[in-house]
């Protein structure tokens, strides 16, 4: 794998961090669409070339050095399309440990259309799995990149690898999109997690007939549901 980050505006020191510490010839400059952060992840992943592994990186997380080595050895062997996910330590600002997080084992595809259950930092895509990911771009709407990776691997029937051991250091700050604690409670009370379900039953429904039968039956029970979604955001 080589680096290829996709700047997506800047304004901070990032770039000239990047260019210091990553020797020229392996580093591949991509100029984000500036829609945020689902459709610059998704910009990053439209140029991973044919047969190559990718990993979601985050540019305030630091990988151990493991994390690559044992992603690499979970997915060996597999022949259609995998991701594997890990654990990860969470930290404060400074990469003090805070406490250890060993994840769980993503579950069914009716589970993922109401909470996210994969860390996309964690996670490493084989070349199948990128190129699968490669056909579905999430619409402007989608709200998170690995969320939606997730929905659209488990529905069309992908491996998913869990490796319980800490990958990587999760550093918590006040600018985490989510974190590791109370993101997703803040969102429920203010209204954005219905919206983010609605947006996601939406784009995957006109994809149905590309998933299982089991993601398409649980798209089908979830309809009545997905009404009721709208109806709290009017």
């Amino acid at each position: 794998m080589s680096p290829e980050p996709s700047d997506d505006g800047s304004y901070d020191d990032t770039l000239s961090i990047a260019q210091e510490v990553i020797p020229e010839k392996q580093l591949k400059l991509l100029e984000g669409p500036r829609l945020g952060l689902t459709q610059n992840f998704w910009n990053a992943l439209q140029h991973v070339p044919l047969g190559h592994y990718a990993a979601f990186c985050d540019q305030d997380d630091v990988w151990r050095q493991c994390k690559l080595t044992r992603a690499l050895d979970h997915l060996s062997g597999q022949t259609g399309p995998a991701v594997y996910a890990s654990g990860r330590i969470v930290t404060n600002d400074d990469l003090e440990i805070q406490w250890y997080q060993k994840r769980r084992k993503v579950g069914a595809f009716a589970q993922l259309l109401f909470r996210n259950q994969i860390a996309g930092h964690t996670c490493v895509l084989n070349p199948k799995a990128v190129k699968a990911l490669q056909r579905y771009a999430p619409p402007a709407n989608v709200p998170f990149h690995d969320w939606w990776s997730a929905l659209i691997l488990k529905g069309i029937g992908a491996q998913f690898i869990h490796d319980p051991t800490p990958t990587l250091y999760y550093r918590q700050h006040t600018n985490n999109v989510i974190g590791a604690r109370r993101g997703r409670t803040k969102a429920l009370l203010d209204g954005r997690y219905n919206l983010w379900l609605q947006n996601n039953f939406d784009a995957l429904w006109p994809l149905r007939e590309n998933f299982t039968s089991g993601a398409r039956h649980a798209l089908r029970v979830c309809l009545p549901l997905r009404a009721g979604l709208s109806l709290t955001q009017r």
